[in-house]
């Protein structure tokens, strides 16, 4: 499939820079459409909607922010800590402003890491219903945080 000019230079955007030395989309060489395309049709298969998936992330992030370090129970069997980074990260995306580099890890009942969150990958989400490209540090799943978080389907 050839891609217009305008997706070659958004995907240049995705890629490792010098402020996202990882960048968002891992080893994934699927088209940034595919990628958005195959999370929605999993967040929609789920009975969930993307604001859904997004408010309960926020959430999480939010509470672990205001602990101030501390691990803090979400529910039974998952914790989630803030890690305070310093600086800020530009949006991807043209025109979308800064976010703040700390992020919150969400942890299992054993202690184990699940989910990496921060601003702009909630951002992310609730904006484009972008998760990060698979292989990428910050990918959510959106199936893994739906059922992390019991994000309850709605009545259809």
């Amino acid at each position: 499939m050839k891609r217009s000019p305008h997706d070659c230079m958004q995907r240049d955007k995705l890629q490792p820079s010098k402020f996202s030395a990882a960048g968002f989309l891992g080893s994934d060489q699927r088209p940034l459409e595919e990628i958005i395309n195959a999370d929605m049709r999993e967040i929609e298969n789920r009975g969930v909607t993307q604001a859904q998936v997004a408010d309960s992330l926020q959430e999480v992030h939010d509470r672990a922010r205001s602990a101030m370090g501390a691990r803090i129970e979400i529910r039974p069997g998952l914790r989630a800590e803030f890690h305070e980074s310093m600086g800020r990260i530009p949006s991807p995306f043209s025109g979308e402003g800064v976010f703040e580099k700390g992020q919150t890890t969400v942890y299992d009942r054993e202690g184990s890491p699940r989910v990496i969150l921060s601003a702009l990958s909630i951002h992310l989400i609730r904006t484009h219903g972008f998760f990060q490209g698979k292989g990428s540090p910050y990918r959510i799943e959106p199936r893994e945080a739906i059922d992390l978080l019991g994000i309850a389907a709605q009545n259809r």
